[in-house]
């Protein structure tokens, strides 16, 4: 196994003395501004601003280079934030985005970092553009998990002006959870300006740490009095449209009409808040994206449904997978697309479920409990989660989880486990769990754990972790990339910053990872060596070369007709890649890259443009293609996403997506427009239509039509 070693005179610099947090006090005042980005109420003018932003990039510790000032001021409803972003090239304001929980990262901003419970480790993301488009997300335990699916009510107002751009936002007390007595919360600022690419912070500018990373924040006084969280919620929806399907050659028409309880959301506690949901509907859920897997295990997708991304956060258990990818995430202890949805991801009828989620008796507390219907033949389904934590010690943590899954006719499975998240000193991370399942019926080991450590400076990084899977582990609530292997991954990373002819930084990378059977049987092992270098602009080239080893223990059909034997096999790729800044109108990341593959060759390229000519037009596409000459036989594989953006206000988005993979010879046209009438208040259109390719003999006979669908849905909310 490869030994990672820190090169002689590559200790991390020492850090400074860490200052005294920062403080602002909050103003009280008895009628609220008017939101409408203009700071000229006169209730502003009495409450404290801050103004001493310092740098995080490109120059740490360094001011700012324009000047911004944020005064905050509550009353009775909500707290408000008034923010001037003063810029001495006011035409360089770069402000393109209007979709909303788009990460804008292609746009100036300011961000928000709101600590309510002042925990120092979870809390409120909000960012707003000069648009006055709004990004908002959970955060759980310091930036590990970052919830962007999380969407409240609230309100934010922009002008851009001949001194630069100024906004006003307003969050009601409703969408925020915090203690009774809680007149302190934890605050941090960032304003982001796109065209110097420099990032400036209030508090916690050390590289050493991001942003999101709660316990850098400062501290908000004065919030006397205030009480958080709504007291009732009910959000049904009403939904109405046609399908059509394939049906003996001919394609039948169906109606849809249907309605239901999207929530029913109500505070038990004012840290504490309760979910209910009946006939749920997914309906305006965007596609899942096209891929073609070129492994013999399954791929991870991410949940996009809305009542299972509501305080996810929560949920996570054990160290989640910070280095896996969609393609590469090998173990998620609570995976919530395994409810409601087939493994060919077809969704499932769910009659109900309900969700408790918050603070209670100093435990963070997430319990989960969701009834599916019978579904083609499968039997109806009760799928219970359970996850509480513990903060202890600083910024650590100790927890419990456990799920439970019956199917009809008694079929049940149970995953027990515990885990420890442990912040050593300023730089260093221990974490680990270890579980087990319960299955009627199945025997052997059902065990599974893993264990990490991290370390990490803006200079360095060094990282390993170990994963054991027993092969009777079986876990209806997780997502189990494979079975019956210990999995281990050592990593270090090497940061420097030259300084010299516009480069931020060097990034060389070097990892290992091994993975055998529970046996020590060697089944797959990885070598990896990577160099970026990133340049002031945002632009980055990078290259990279892997070795593989891997083992098949039976033939696999890589492609259709194309049948790899059992053996051992041995290989290297490498490619290249570059990547253009996203605060031009147009960007693009290429790749390319080939090498040995098995017992033969690869050759591929990965095209990503972008195309943002105006705030209300964006245009983005992804395309991969791959040729695979193999002993066994040759193929080509596509991959096609595209998506078309037309935005003409805040209120009105509409999405075109194009996909296409070649080894489903399926086209996929989906079309979605949203309409928000009210803040938290939506109408979707939405269209969905499939192609398939038909082959045969090699030969491409005819493009078929499968499912269409039209659907008009209704959501709206009646609050107390």
């Amino acid at each position: 196994m490869l030994m990672v070693l820190l090169p002689a005179g590559g200790a991390a610099r020492a850090a400074p003395a860490p200052p005294s947090p920062k403080t602002l006090r909050a103003h009280r005042v008895d009628a609220p501004p008017r939101v409408d980005g203009v700071l000229d109420d006169p209730v502003w003018e009495p409450a404290e601003a801050v103004t001493d932003f310092v740098q995080q990039e490109p120059h740490v510790d360094e001011p700012a280079s324009e000047e911004t000032r944020v005064r905050v001021i509550f009353d009775a409803e909500a707290i408000y934030f008034g923010i001037e972003c003063f810029d001495s090239t006011p035409a360089g304001v770069i402000g393109r985005e209007r979709r909303r929980d788009n990460p804008l990262a292609a746009d100036d901003r300011f961000e928000i970092l709101l600590d309510t419970f002042h925990d120092h480790r979870n809390g409120y993301h909000f960012v707003i553009n000069p648009l006055g488009t709004q990004y908002d997300a959970l955060i759980t335990d310091e930036g590990h998990d970052i919830n962007a699916e999380w969407d409240e009510r609230w309100w934010s107002e922009t002008r851009v002006t001949d001194a630069g751009w100024t906004a006003e936002v307003k969050i009601p007390f409703t969408t925020l959870r915090s203690r009774a007595d809680a007149s302190t919360w934890g605050v941090n600022f960032k304003r982001f300006i796109r065209r110097k690419n420099e990032t400036a912070q209030w508090t916690g500018w050390d590289r050493d740490f991001s942003f999101l990373q709660v316990s850098q924040a400062g501290h908000l006084e004065g919030l006397d009095g205030v009480r958080t969280g709504l007291k009732l919620r009910l959000k049904p929806y009403a939904l109405g449209g046609v399908r059509r399907t394939p049906s003996s050659g001919e394609r039948t028409a169906s109606p849809i009409d249907d309605a239901g309880l999207e929530v029913v959301k109500f505070s038990v506690t004012p840290g504490l808040t309760a979910e209910l949901t009946a006939n749920t509907d997914f309906a305006q859920t965007e596609v899942d994206e096209a891929v073609v897997n070129l492994t013999r295990f399954p791929l991870f997708f991410p949940e996009k449904r809305e009542f299972f991304l509501e305080r996810a956060g929560i949920f996570e258990f054990g160290p989640g997978g910070r280095r896996g990818g969609v393609a590469e995430r090998n173990l998620q202890m609570f995976f919530s697309r395994r409810i409601g949805l087939t493994d060919d991801r077809r969704p499932v009828p769910i009659l109900g479920g309900g969700k408790l989620t918050g603070r209670l008796a100093g435990f963070d507390l997430g319990l989960l409990d969701v009834q599916t219907d019978r579904f083609e033949g499968r039997p109806h389904s009760n799928y219970a989660v359970l996850r509480a934590k513990r903060n202890v010690s600083g910024r650590s943590n100790v927890g419990v989880f456990a799920s439970n899954h019956v199917a009809g006719g008694g079929r049940a499975n149970t995953v027990l486990g515990a885990d420890l998240n442990f912040s050593i000193f300023k730089n260093s991370d221990l974490a680990g769990f270890v579980g087990r399942s319960s299955t009627p019926g199945l025997r052997g080991n059902d065990w599974v754990g893993r264990g990490k450590f991290n370390y990490f400076t803006d200079l360095h990084e060094v990282f390993l972790e170990h994963l054991y899977v027993g092969p009777a582990f079986q876990h209806d609530v997780g997502f189990v990339r494979r079975r019956d292997v210990q999995r281990t991954d050592a990593a270090y990373i090497f940061q420097p910053r030259p300084g010299v002819l516009g480069i931020r930084n060097f990034v060389f990378r070097g990892e290992v990872t091994y993975l055998t059977d529970i046996h020590h049987r060697l089944l797959t092992r990885e070598q990896i060596f990577q160099w970026t270098t990133r340049w002031q602009s945002d632009d980055a080239f990078r290259v990279n070369t892997t070795n593989t080893f891997d083992r098949l223990d039976a033939a696999f059909e890589i492609s259709n007709g194309v049948r790899l034997p059992r053996g051992d096999y041995e290989y290297r790729e490498q490619f290249a890649e570059m990547e253009t800044s996203a605060k031009r109108p147009a960007a693009a990341r290429l790749r390319l890259g080939g090498g040995d593959f098995y017992d033969g060759s690869r050759r591929y390229l990965v095209l990503a443009p972008s195309w943002r000519p105006l705030p209300a037009l964006s245009v983005e596409a992804g395309y991969e293609l791959a040729r695979v000459k193999l002993r066994e036989g040759a193929f080509t594989t596509h991959v096609l996403n595209a998506r078309l953006n037309l935005s003409p206000t805040n209120k009105w988005l509409t999405t075109t997506l194009a996909q296409y993979d070649s080894a489903s010879g399926r086209w996929v046209l989906f079309l979605r427009l949203n309409w928000i009438y009210r803040p938290g208040d939506d109408l979707f259109v939405v269209w969905n239509r499939g192609w398939q390719r038909i082959i045969a003999d090699g030969r491409d006979l005819s493009l078929v039509p499968r499912d269409e669908t039209l659907a008009i849905k209704l959501r709206w909310t009646f609050r107390k």
